[in-house]
């Protein structure tokens, strides 16, 4: 007997069929359906007739195929029972609704295998969440191969995959390619997230930022992790993410289960900025911990100001220096705790160095609340130096493999959070650092792969991955106040599970402006501008050696978490007060910034333009700005998304000016207290500006007039 099961949110439908056996198959993931769709009829409209050559029993795309009777695609789970038995075969399905979510179980009766697929959709945002809990019912042990927390068999449209890629200081580089016959895959096995993000996009050919039918997946999990687009020789194709396992990691005694990571997806018929229409709200309402709805203080780093030559009386120097420019956080960076003069020692002993503090650090923190700013903290709670008491004294706790080499990444082990005495042992240092000092914010790195990913003699990167989500819990739950940004060498861990416990994310570690817009862009597909770390570097740069404006490093900041990596105390009195404004821009448009529709396109000569939008269209801040200079003198002009077209909008160019570009400007005079025109001129035909120029950055107010 056939029956159908549906769940809605937002503007999408999630829509299967289930039999008495066998996995349930999509009927739609796409377009909100209506009310009284006959789901029966789709399914009648989509089913297709024998073909030659092919089981005796069709065995289409489903939400959690086996391997071994008759699919021959990717299976979503695998393994191999005590005896060498592998084969699945789902002989019993059931479904039941708990509140807004779908959980359908599927069942091995010869092999006691059970899966319950869990699938909900945000009433909002319609982001559909996904995962799958395995346990073994049988009587042999069960060796986890693969579990996928998402398959998702794609549309025929879905013709091409955008996936990122990336390096230390070169996130984000999206890969483009076509979906052919065969496999696209990406593989992660560092222990962290990866430079690219655990992010891909299925979309039709040749989607836009505003226009084109996409599907977007996330896999929110912050370790080793696989994605997959599989395309059979008969055109079906299937989108699977999930934890990426190791031989022998997950063995399943009888009754025992396995939880996999939870995966996203949203739909899109509006191109990219639909899935991120879609999930910023989700983000915001659904991932964020609660103290991170407070206001995005302005930070001040001092990494690329000190680097690890600091003492007390500096710090508070630039701590002065800081303050005048506006900023409402001081974070110090690594080199605090004791023995710390470089990247070579002292990780796992968290204590300050009395050396550089002799009274603690209470007379720098008091200072940084004397200038009115509150104070955060650089660990790196996952990692222990060789030359380091905490290494000296516990040799075993970091993860290795028994008699082998232990070769270091940065100096550094990883250590072995999969184990209870590790975790205690890190928590009550950080538990008494915070205790004992008034520290707001940790900004918490994780600079080294995962290497060999073992436990005490056996394969453990989810465990310890896991271990690591237990101590931030235990941390947070000490001092619920606590916000903690997720760094790993940048932006090598960002994902919706970190940020359940991070208020935000560091996506690189270079803060060149050029680099940043296609960095925030791209990890803005999916992360809304207020979790997306965004600082004003030196100048030159110091990983680039690009000597860009202040006015363009600032704007490019703003459309982020803002903060200053430059050192004030060095400043010309020009950028010092450029960098001010805009500190001051950035505090009086920054609930707009962090509330609104957040959008990205660009302009018809390849000028990159974003947005946020208040969400009832009344104003607006849009940031227009090149890197090289354009093919032609005459730019285009900048058609503004997002407003609303029966809207007349005073349109502000706020200052200062791009110098050059300033000279081209139409009518300078008139713009000195802006202009009126209708939302219809400004969406449909655009704005022209002087963007022309290489580097020129304007920033633009929108408000009903």
């Amino acid at each position: 007997m056939q029956r159908y099961e549906r769940i809605d949110g937002g503007k999408t439908t999630f829509a299967v069929l289930l039999g008495e056996t066998g996995a349930p198959q999509l009927l739609h993931f796409g377009p909100r359906l209506s009310d009284g769709a006959d789901l029966a009829e789709i399914a009648s409209a989509l089913r297709s007739g024998p073909r030659e050559s092919t089981p005796d029993q069709a065995v289409p795309p489903s939400l959690y195929p086996t391997g071994g009777f008759g699919w021959m695609g990717e299976p979503a789970i695998s393994g191999v029972h005590e005896g060498g038995d592998g084969a699945l075969d789902w002989s019993h399905c059931s479904a039941r609704r708990e509140g807004e979510r779908l959980v359908i179980g599927l069942s091995d009766t010869r092999t006691g295998i059970h899966v319950a697929l869990t699938y909900a959709i945000d009433p909002v945002s319609g982001v559909l969440s996904a995962q799958a809990r395995i346990t073994n019912r049988g009587e042999r042990i069960f060796r986890l191969q693969q579990a996928a927390s998402l398959c998702l068999p794609l549309p025929s449209w879905a013709t091409q995959v955008l996936g990122f890629t990336g390096d230390w200081a070169r996130e984000g580089q999206p890969l483009r390619a076509e979906l052919d016959i065969g496999a696209w895959s990406q593989t992660n096995r560092t222990g962290r997230t990866g430079f690219g993000g655990a992010t891909f996009v299925a979309i039709e050919a040749n989607a836009r930022d505003d226009a084109g039918r996409a599907i977007a997946v996330h896999l929110a999990w912050s370790g080793n992790h696989r994605l997959l687009i599989e395309t059979l020789p008969d055109g079906q194709r299937v989108a699977m993410a999930g934890a990426h396992l190791a031989p022998g990691e997950i063995e399943l005694a009888p009754a025992d289960t396995f939880e996999t990571p939870l995966a996203h997806a949203a739909f899109s018929d509006a191109g990219f900025n639909g899935i991120s229409d879609a999930f910023h709200p989700f983000v915001r309402t659904r991932i964020l911990p609660g103290n991170a709805k407070a206001v995005r203080r302005v930070h001040f780093n001092s990494w690329e100001a000190a680097y690890f030559d600091f003492d007390q009386a500096s710090l508070i120097d630039l701590a002065r220096a800081a303050a005048g420019l506006g900023v409402e956080r001081f974070v110090l960076d690594d080199g605090w705790f004791a023995g710390r003069r470089d990247d070579t020692s002292s990780l796992g002993d968290w204590r300050v160095d009395p050396d550089r503090f002799a009274g603690g650090l209470s007379p720098l923190i008091n200072e940084v609340h004397a200038l009115g700013m509150d104070f955060g903290l650089w660990v790196e709670p996952e990692m222990v130096s060789t030359d380091s008491n905490l290494y000296r004294t516990h040799p075993d706790w970091c993860v290795h493999a028994p008699g082998a080499s232990r070769p270091t990444m940065r100096n550094q082990l990883w250590l072995d959070m999969a184990r209870e005495e590790v975790r205690d042992h890190i928590h009550g240092q950080l538990d008494a650092l915070l205790s004992t000092n008034a520290i707001a914010y940790l900004k918490w790195d994780c600079n080294r792969f995962l290497y060999p990913a073992a436990s005490e003699g056996a394969p453990a990167a989810t465990r310890i991955v896991r271990g690591t989500y237990a101590l931030m819990d235990r941390l947070k739950a000490s001092h619920p106040t606590l916000e903690i940004e997720s760094c790993a060498s940048g932006g090598a861990r960002m994902d919706l599970e970190i940020l359940k416990r991070a208020s935000r994310v560091w996506p690189s570690d270079t803060t060149d402006a050029i680099e940043r817009l296609r960095i925030q862009r791209w990890a803005g597909l999916v992360l809304p501008p207020e979790v997306i770390g965004a600082h004003v570097g030196p100048c030159p740069n110091p990983i680039t050696g690009r000597d860009l404006p202040m006015a363009l490093r600032a704007r490019v900041a703003m459309f982020g978490h803002m903060g200053v990596e430059s050192d004030p105390r060095i400043l010309g009195a020009e950028d010092r007060q450029i960098l001010a404004a805009h500190i001051e821009l950035y505090k009086r448009h920054r609930k707009l910034l962090h509330t609104g529709r957040h959008l990205r396109w660009r302009t018809d000569d390849g000028a990159e333009a974003w947005i946020s939008v208040s969400p009832s269209a009344d104003e607006a801040l849009l940031l227009a700005c090149r890197s090289e200079v354009a093919r032609h003198a005459e730019s285009a002009p900048v058609r503004i998304s997002g407003l609303d077209r029966a809207t007349r909008y005073r349109v502000t160019l706020c200052p200062p000016w791009p110098k050059i570009a300033s000279r081209r400007l139409h009518d300078p005079d008139g713009w000195r207290d802006g202009r009126t025109f209708s939302g219809e001129a400004l969406s449909g035909i655009g704005l022209r500006l002087p963007l022309a120029d290489p580097l020129a950055a304007w920033l633009v107010h929108l408000e009903r007039a």
